[in-house]
């Protein structure tokens, strides 16, 4: 599978909106790196498209660039000032080319020319700001250009119109939101998991050692763990929700495992399950996956 990779058009370029614009309208990527380790920088920007002539972030993001343009890719691009963003791929045996635009106003050369080094972008979409928010939602935080193996099936599915259909098209936030949902559900009571009738926290990443508290049918606190890790001996994940169980609550651990089962005290239940019985088998889950996956226009 082609790698595929994130990239911002943020405010650190520095060029002004007619450059942005024409970035976005003719479906490009760009990086600015203005400065090499030859040239005159007060006599304008580096024309250079050898790495070997950078140091630093500039050297890596444009050996970077050159290696989508030699293999190939999938992209999901931000440009600052559109909503939403763009999807597309980068063919094989591409070339890194110079782009001519102009400096904006931040390092205060508003007006010069500046000199991207620039991709075309194949199979384009740009998307809204409703269909982009499963990916800007969990974008790197930090970072202009790099690989994003995190989202890949998904921009891939975006590009290409193909639907996805495995529980691997599912971001861990989304795998969190989607056990959240499935403990809510009658298929959850018949498989022997309590029911989930309240959440007492927002789901994932503002808990240090679950990702999902809640109060169950029978007014006992549920904590639960999701990860796509295969279940191991000792594994240190699970051990993380023993505190919780002395509370005397469910404790559930959603993993990669061959069937559901008791360790110490905890639920140990299979991913795959869920993902079954919720977003294959179950019609409010079908919905649910594909809003998630951002391909309800598809259907």
């Amino acid at each position: 599978m082609k790698n595929t990779y994130f990239i911002r058009h943020s405010s650190a370029l520095d060029v002004d909106e007619d450059t942005l614009d024409r970035l976005w309208k003719e479906d490009r990527i760009a990086i600015h790196y203005p400065q090499d380790t030859n040239g005159d920088f007060s006599r304008g920007d580096s024309r250079s498209l050898n790495p070997s002539d950078y140091i630093g972030h500039a050297r890596s993001a444009l050996k970077r660039l050159h290696e989508l343009a030699r293999d190939g890719g999938y992209v999901f691009a931000t440009y600052r000032g559109k909503t939403g963003g763009k999807v597309g791929y980068v063919s094989p045996g591409s070339s890194v080319e110079l782009f001519r635009g102009s400096w904006g106003g931040k390092n205060k050369l508003q007006g010069r020319e500046a000199m991207l080094k620039a991709l075309q972008v194949r199979q384009s979409r740009n998307l809204t700001a409703e269909e982009a928010i499963f990916l800007t939602a969990v974008q790197p935080r930090q970072g202009t250009f790099c690989r994003w193996r995190k989202v890949g099936q998904r921009v891939i599915a975006l590009v290409t119109g193909t639907p996805p259909a495995g529980l691997d098209s599912l971001t861990p936030d989304l795998q969190e939101v989607m056990c959240m949902e499935y403990l809510r559900t009658e298929n959850a009571r018949i498989r022997g998991l309590p029911v989930l009738r309240h959440t007492l926290m927002p789901v994932g990443r503002t808990m240090k050692d679950i990702d999902i508290l809640g109060v169950s049918e029978n007014g006992k606190i549920i904590s639960a763990q999701v990860t796509f890790k295969r279940l191991s001996v000792g594994d240190s994940k699970l051990r993380k929700l023993d505190p919780y169980r002395l509370q005397g609550g469910a404790t559930i651990y959603f993993c990669r495992c061959d069937q559901a089962q008791e360790i110490n005290g905890h639920i140990v239940f299979p991913l795959q399950h869920v993902f079954d019985d919720f977003c294959m088998n179950n019609d409010s889950g079908q919905e649910w996956f594909r809003l998630a996956t951002g391909t309800y226009r598809e259907v």
